[in-house]
């Protein structure tokens, strides 16, 4: 049983929340403030008449991201139609920075787009609510009149049953759930399937579970008709290693490296980071991915690159006019030499503001987001990613799969064994997480910069991480 579900199989008569339920919204006596350890009483079921204005934080430029939200505050309006909500946006770029600056402005909406790792950032401002007692207040209730079916009915809440649970200790801290993921999100590699024919790829070692070896190989035949065809200058991964931790800190941890250990202590200077920089050192030698020195970069989004590494929903790419029945997808490459292999993975979703004035109201529209309905719905609208529900695990039959069933799209939920995320951040203060993020990025700048010794490369990397560290 995984660590939510765990907090979950508490004693429900030791919980005695839906016995003394109390709203939260609208100042309706709220007991709960910005310290989100306080004491919280909840309400999960609440009249359909209730009035109350929401806001929703959306990440900007996100076409599809606000398309699916959209379409379920339309929706939420048949269940609510005096519940008000509007949309604001936040720039992704500078997330953590910008609901910093809100939180002191005390402008934060109610509900916030959130993810790994950057919620760490925002429950250290305090920004964020727990929400583990909504969880068990749901699980608790017989059924939520906003939880239902496509028939409109309602459906029992249980948590261990319904979702991929692992995916919300993604967004927890300890015992205290702070994000709602709206989806099961993994890293996988897209590629093209023109490039690929072209190049004569042997298509027996590009499958689910294909090893980096194997991946290694695809390589090599991709760059030498790339070289042949005219195509010197673009290269053959669009691999994001160099901005993203989803990407290169499980390539860390199948070298068998860490960066923080349990205790607490700086422990990535060590032979197995050295090993995991030597890999990806080489894919710049061979010219796979680009130096980091180089100034021009083409991509896999313009047609020019053959894989990307990226976790986005396939309707992101497949309809793009240079990929345009071009793209399929297949699991993230297993790095089998050193340890156990792992596949880069995360959460984004939805947070309640733990100064809202209509934390109810907030939970109610999450449960939607949650609902079997709501998953449909938000599959129709651009959520063509693996859904948090088990129910809606296979993409033949339910929504985000439609349009796509022919791609394999189990890329997506493939190894759930192998999966990780940036966890090791708990393991100190949350203070130091942006230093941290930030050394990690820096050291696999240098690995994919060329005229960078990788001795070099690590001792930058470990003399960061021992300054964010120190205590201030």
């Amino acid at each position: 049983m995984k660590k939510m579900a765990k907090v979950l199989a508490l004693s429900l008569s030791s919980m005695l929340i839906a016995s003394s339920l109390v709203a939260c919204g609208g100042g309706s006596g709220n007991s709960t403030s910005g310290n989100e350890d306080t004491p919280i009483d909840v309400k999960v079921n609440l009249d359909p008449m209730i009035a109350a204005e929401l806001e929703i934080m959306v990440p900007g430029g996100n076409s599809n991201e606000q398309t699916m939200i959209d379409c379920l505050i339309d929706d939420f309006a048949l269940l609510y139609p005096n519940v008000e909500i509007s949309m604001s946006y936040i720039s992704v770029n500078n997330y953590v920075s910008n609901v910093r600056n809100q939180a002191l402005a005390g402008t934060l909406p109610d509900i916030l787009w959130s993810n790994t790792p950057d919620f760490y950032d925002v429950v250290s401002e305090g920004a964020i609510l727990n929400l583990t007692p909504y969880l068990k207040a749901s699980e608790e209730a017989e059924t939520l009149n906003t939880y239902l079916n496509e028939a409109g009915e309602p459906m029992k809440f249980s948590f261990e049953n319904d979702f991929y649970t692992e995916f919300f200790d993604m967004t927890s801290m300890g015992e205290k759930c702070y994000v709602i993921p709206r989806s099961c999100d993994s890293i996988i590699t897209f590629y093209n399937k023109d490039i690929f024919t072209k190049a004569g790829v042997d298509m027996t070692k590009v499958k689910n579970g294909w090893t980096w070896d194997e991946f290694m190989d695809v390589c090599a035949a991709i760059r030498t008709w790339m070289d042949n065809n005219g195509h010197r200058n673009d290269y053959v991964v669009d691999a994001n290693l160099t901005s993203w931790l989803s990407v290169c800190y499980p390539m860390l941890v199948a070298h068998g490296s860490e960066v923080i250990s349990e205790d607490g202590k700086n422990i990535i200077d060590c032979p197995e980071t050295q090993a995991c920089v030597e890999l990806v050192r080489e894919m710049v030698e061979k010219r796979y991915i680009i130096d980091s020195k180089n100034a021009t970069s083409t991509s896999f989004e313009t047609g020019n690159s053959a894989m990307l590494f990226q976790s986005a929903s396939i309707s992101l790419y497949a309809n793009k006019p240079s990929l345009k029945g071009k793209i399929d997808l297949v699991s993230f490459p297993l790095i089998m030499d050193n340890n156990t292999p792992k596949i880069g993975a995360g959460a984004a979703g939805y947070s309640i503001c733990s100064t809202s004035k209509n934390k109810d109201v907030a939970w109610a529209f999450l449960s939607y987001l949650l609902s079997q309905k709501g998953q449909q719905k938000m599959a129709l609208n651009g959520l063509n990613l693996a859904s948090i529900r088990k129910d809606l695990s296979d993409h033949t039959k339910a929504n985000w799969g439609k349009n796509y069933e022919n791609l394999n799209l189990s890329a997506y939920t493939y190894g759930a064994e192998y999966k990780i995320a940036t966890e090791f951040f708990t393991r100190t203060k949350l203070t130091a997480k942006a230093a941290i993020q930030q050394s990690l990025v820096q050291l696999f700048t240098d690995a994919t910069n060329a005229s960078k010794p990788i001795a070099d490369a690590i001792s930058s990397a470990k003399r960061g991480i021992d300054y964010a560290l120190i205590d201030y």
